[in-house]
């Protein structure tokens, strides 16, 4: 059979494209939680587990682990379990965070942690897009836990429920943000901060506040227009950044790419250098 001619992806294969890479994912991306001064559970961001090369980790945003200098923290999968390891992350150039745009954070994860998490799954090389081609025009899934829907009046140790957001949009260009970003390490979505398509149902709603996405996933879920070999166009999601900040002046969201990630966790090889600017963590 001959190629079908691109086709645009609709509306609705968007959003179940969008659900498929969420449901895929959740139980890889996890909420990190501090406790506040009165004893309760203060949610901070999400994270990624992964499993490389025979090794399990725990990625995340270099300013969430940067909230253990006032709170010890903890991930949420099976209760709260306290995050004590050894990480890797990225430096605070002059001292300040706001200036890291590469801003992650890696913790090798030891057999007795992993036994903890029962209920978790770890994403695995073949789920990982190691491309650096551009990501313009391409989908995106934004998965993440938001800090408003996470909210807990008490600290627990036995099962929480934690609720998970998702957010699609766009790859626009690095130079949107050129004094920051660039394409060999990292990614735009476009944001619309005002409004978007509510995950589950579909309709268009108010935006999800991005606060405490950060540390959470971005998913490569495909092109925008797609060649397609029949009628029914196969997309495979698969895991291609860290979500780490949004700029609302310039509508878009910023991850750091996995294989730029890799690639620092090479001891022969060291982070890049972050370029001066200023941003809002997610």
């Amino acid at each position: 059979m001959a190629p079908l001619p691109p086709t645009s992806l609709t509306t609705k294969s968007v959003h179940d494209i969008s659900e498929a890479a969420r449901a895929k994912f959740r139980d890889a991306i996890r909420p990190i939680y501090g406790i506040n001064d009165k004893g309760d559970p203060d949610h901070i961001g999400s994270s990624i587990l992964i499993f490389l090369d025979g090794k399990h980790y725990l990625l995340t945003a270099a300013h969430v682990i940067d909230h253990n200098q006032r709170t010890s923290l903890y991930l949420g999968a099976d209760g709260f379990t306290e995050l004590e390891f050894e990480v890797l992350m990225t430096s605070k150039p002059e001292d300040d965070r706001t200036k890291d745009h590469n801003d992650f954070a890696i913790a090798e994860l030891n057999h007795t942690y992993v036994s903890k998490l029962s209920t978790a799954k770890f994403i695995t090389e073949n789920e990982i897009n190691f491309s650096d081609d551009a990501s313009e025009s391409r989908l995106y899934a934004c998965i993440g836990f938001p800090n408003s829907k996470n909210k807990i009046s008490r600290h627990k140790t036995t099962s929480i429920i934690p609720k998970i957001g998702l957010y699609s949009g766009i790859g626009k260009p690095t130079s949107i943000l050129h004094n920051i970003a660039n394409v060999d390490d990292h990614i735009l979505v476009g944001h619309n901060s005002k409004r978007s398509r509510d995950g589950e149902s579909g309709k268009i709603v108010n935006s999800i506040g991005l606060s405490g996405f950060s540390g959470g996933a971005i998913i490569d879920i495909g092109p925008k227009t797609a060649a397609a070999s029949s009628s029914d166009v196969t997309f495979g999601p698969k895991l291609t950044a860290l979500l780490i900040e949004k700029h609302d002046a310039e509508g878009v969201i910023l991850g750091t790419r996995l294989t730029t990630i890799c690639r620092t966790m090479q001891p022969a090889q060291q982070a890049p250098a972050a370029d001066s600017a200023t941003a809002e963590p997610a």
